[in-house]
């Protein structure tokens, strides 16, 4: 592990790089504090996940926004951290065998990692003095719509959620996640701007991240029931041990293996499978772990096997269903949520 870079300016060359490239400008984690007019500071975290590039392309866009010819005018100060520029520039999540960036924080059950004493010092350094909220900016590889994703249940949070859409994830698990080493410090979110390089989802992040900037604080009003909709992830669903998998969706899949997901599942994100509904087909007994919020096995609670068909025992609403097998090891296949 490299260790940490930490600078107060920005080369001009980051403004247009590649995620690809990004080690042309930085050649290992670094943590960038720029001065604003005003404070406390605005936290930014991006590609935590190597191949997840939106967020690089929403802050060249904001800090494009400010550039003078003689650096940047900020309306706020920003710590900006750039994560995992190894993996980015392989175009991969996390490199095989690498400590996933994003279960680093503190809160993670694994702090002894290089990456998480790594990522304790960006947050000792930032946390110093006050915040005025953190934003951690993600994509997902399936089809799913742009979400805010909160810890902790604040006005403040929810209204960082309606601001970027009306639907939100309130989430418990997985622990070491960076919104999650927020809770009490400051309003926290993570924002998962739909498949890398949408437009949409960059806009509003980017829209959202642009009044953070201006705002001297946040509504003191609650946040009115019909602006947002909060959804709880309830469990996640990941392949059990040794289980072989494929996708109907690949032409390339193997009809050998034990575990094959219907065609056209990622379809299924942020709308409901309904119970009975067969989502997947395979030859052996419990090829599928559900793990609760707190890590403990509930697949018997939610999963039916009927003669080798899969399917739920209630319906739920999947979210962050990826096809990507590579992505499936080393997360999960989906969560399942429910109205919080």
């Amino acid at each position: 592990m490299n260790p940490l870079n930490i600078v107060n300016e920005l080369p001009d060359a980051f403004l247009d790089i590649s995620y690809r490239d990004i080690k042309k400008v930085f050649d290992q984690p670094t943590l960038v504090h720029l001065k604003g007019v005003k404070s406390p500071a605005l936290f930014v975290s991006i590609l935590l996940h190597g191949n997840e590039f939106s967020g690089l392309e929403i802050m060249q866009a904001l800090l494009k926004k400010y550039q003078t010819d003689k650096g940047y005018t900020l309306p706020r100060d920003l710590w900006l951290f750039v994560g995992n520029v190894d993996a980015a520039q392989l175009g991969l999540r996390a490199i095989e065998g690498q400590v996933d960036f994003n279960r680093a924080w503190p809160g993670t059950p694994d702090p002894q990692t290089e990456t998480a004493k790594l990522i304790k010092k960006v947050f000792d350094t930032i946390t110093k003095d006050a915040l005025f909220a953190a934003v951690d900016l993600h994509n997902n590889t399936g089809q799913n719509p742009h979400y805010g994703c909160i810890t902790d249940v604040t006005e403040e949070n929810k209204y960082l959620c309606s601001f970027f859409n009306h639907i939100g994830m309130v989430f418990k698990s997985p622990k070491g996640v960076s919104t999650m080493a927020f809770d009490e410090i400051c309003p926290a979110v993570t924002l998962e701007c739909s498949t890398p390089g949408n437009k949409p989802a960059k806009e509003k992040a980017f829209a959202l991240l642009d009044d953070l900037m201006h705002m001297d604080h946040f509504p003191t009003r609650s946040l009115a029931e019909h602006d947002l909709q909060l959804v709880k992830n309830s469990a996640t669903v990941k392949i059990n041990t040794d289980v072989s998998f494929c996708f109907e969706d690949d032409i390339s899949s193997d009809s050998d293996t034990d575990l094959t997901v219907v065609k056209n599942f990622d379809h299924h994100n942020f709308s409901m499978l309904e119970k009975d509904e067969v989502f997947a087909y395979t030859k052996v007994d419990k090829p599928l772990i559900v793990l609760s919020p707190e890590g403990q096995d509930i697949t018997h609670n939610i999963i039916q096997n009927r003669n080798g068909n899969l399917s739920l025992k209630t319906a739920m609403m999947p979210a962050m269903i990826t096809m990507d097998k590579s992505i499936v090891l080393q997360d999960c296949l989906c969560y399942l949520l429910e109205d919080y």
